[in-house]
């Protein structure tokens, strides 16, 4: 038999972690709130579990359950990055003057070429209003920087003339 929908079935009386207590559940249970503040700290999804299910999770598990969370309100990184190139195109066949350069870089799995994939690198765009008001700018070039925390390291930064 297979049981569909959400798990209802929660003992008040346990007040320790349940190994039957997923991270795929868990996420169900708060996803209107990663919905409305993505940076939610993981203490207070440890902390919403507690109240509502009577369970004290680990740390790990609300951390996955965050991430699943995410991944079920947001999509996946993959996916994002997958539809970049398109909306991209999009824009620039609808915007005239629409300019963007997309750059990868290869794939490695444990020091060996992935054959087939690559990873996202940096991306530029701009708009033809910007290129035609350049010339009269000052010659200022600021540059900002931060950094990427989760699943993909690194620093994103961006540069304002």
């Amino acid at each position: 038999m297979i049981l569909k929908g959400p798990h209802t079935c929660v003992s008040s009386l346990i007040s320790q972690d349940h190994n039957k207590l997923g991270s795929q559940m868990i996420s169900q249970t708060f996803r209107e709130i990663i919905e409305a503040n993505p940076s939610t700290p993981i203490s207070t999804i440890i902390a919403h579990i507690k109240l509502t299910m009577g369970y004290t999770i680990s740390y790990k598990k609300g951390w996955l359950a965050k991430q699943h969370a995410i991944e079920n309100t947001f999509g996946n990184w993959e996916e994002s990055y997958n539809k970049l190139p398109g909306m991209l195109q999009a824009m620039q066949m609808y915007v005239p003057g629409f300019i963007w350069k997309f750059n990868t870089q290869p794939a490695y799995q444990g020091g060996l070429l992935e054959e087939g994939n690559v990873i996202f690198k940096r991306l530029f765009w701009t708009f033809k209003p910007c290129i035609d008001g350049f010339a009269f700018c000052k010659p200022i070039v600021q540059v900002d920087g931060t950094f990427l925390y989760g699943k993909y390291k690194g620093t994103l930064l961006v540069a304002v003339a």
